[in-house]
């Protein structure tokens, strides 16, 4: 009852206040900022010079020297060292680790290793990566994957990544994973290539066939009205909001959306309420405008004026913009819809053109 008088003199200040306050809240969570360091898509002169610039020059020599041992790009060990200990060589976690390379004490007596020696501690990472990629690749079926499980074997362990057949369900294991990968891509490549790089198994498609724009994605959310969430309650009317396209998510997330269709790219970039987003034209009937939101921070693969063909890798899918889970919002637009910086105007659902490709 309190409460409740409480609510009724907030007044209409303090109900304004009561909306917002949770939507600033989940956009806060959510929304992750960009790498201060991001490359830009198509940067590829002196790739091997903006990578070193990115290193303190006292380690490139060791960070180059542990790259070539365990078969791991330079990005990736440099990531991975500037998430353990961001290059403090006397840097200590609660939980007993080490050095730059933060090594747990048994393992450093395993590698004959002071941890507190910063260029033998990378040299010794390097070892380490590779003993751990032969303990984990049975379960990789590309280098990315590889990549990947190392990296998470070595913040939870190979037994729990065998235990639990790929990334064990761990959120810190979860997130170490994804942010050296992230940052690897956007601070440490020299032209926005991820880990790894990437591959679309398109098969051969025919003229006219589709791919599928999130390989092995489900439709979770469809076109029209719904009902508002909380955060979105300034975006309401009389509790139902128009979902101007679709969303679609993979389990696991973080999957990469790629191109369904031959596209002329139009603009990459951040978009009013979608985030990091990918816009684009079909090159051929029906000639649509599509628009692939909340892409994840520095994951793209593309720039405006690039034309693609179906299968190409446009961006991972990500939280970024109106979002709160990490799912692709697909959009498409009639080719009479305008277009500026906001996005596409005359929007239609995307969906009956995906079962009419035989892609849900």
């Amino acid at each position: 009852m309190q409460s409740s008088g409480r609510i009724a003199g907030l007044g209409i200040a303090g109900l304004v206040l009561l909306i917002l306050l949770p939507m600033i809240a989940i956009l806060a969570e959510d929304e992750r900022p960009p790498s201060a360091l991001a490359c830009r898509p198509g940067e590829d002169a002196e790739s091997a010079a903006h990578t070193r610039e990115t290193v303190p020059e006292e380690y490139w020599t060791a960070i180059e020297s542990a790259a070539a041992h365990s078969g791991i790009s330079a990005d990736v060990l440099a990531a991975q060292i500037q998430q353990e200990s961001a290059w403090n060589p006397d840097a200590e976690s609660p939980a007993g680790a080490q050095g730059i390379a933060q090594f747990m004490p048994g393992t450093a007596a395993q590698y004959d290793l002071d941890p507190f020696d910063p260029i033998a501690s990378i040299e010794a990472q390097g070892r380490y990566m590779a003993d751990l990629q032969e303990e984990v690749a049975g379960l990789a079926s590309t280098e990315r994957e590889l990549i990947e499980l190392t990296l998470a074997a070595y913040n939870a362990g190979p037994g729990a990544v065998q235990q639990h057949g790929g990334i064990p369900p761990f959120a810190e294991t979860q997130h170490y994973v994804e942010t050296i990968m992230e940052s690897a891509q956007g601070n440490f490549s020299a032209n926005c290539m991820p880990p790894g790089g990437f591959a679309a198994d398109v098969g051969d498609l025919r003229p006219g066939e589709w791919t599928h724009p999130l390989p092995g994605g489900i439709v979770t959310s469809r076109f029209g009205p719904r009902p508002c969430p909380v955060a979105n309650a300034l975006n309401c009317h009389n509790g139902v909001s128009d979902h101007r396209g679709i969303d679609i998510a993979t389990p696991p997330p973080g999957s990469t959306i790629v191109a369904p269709m031959e596209l002329e790219i139009r603009d990459v970039g951040t978009q009013p309420g979608l985030g990091e987003a990918v816009l684009a034209i079909m090159t051929e009937e029906p000639y649509l405008h599509v628009e692939f939101g909340h892409c994840r921070h520095n994951s793209f693969y593309v720039s405006a004026g690039d034309i693609v063909p179906p299968g190409t890798p446009l961006c991972h899918e990500g939280t970024t913009g109106n979002s709160r889970d990490i799912h692709l919002h697909l959009q498409f637009g009639t080719p009479d819809g305008a277009w500026d910086q906001a996005g596409w105007d005359n929007l239609i659902d995307p969906e009956p053109f995906l079962r009419a490709k035989g892609l849900l």
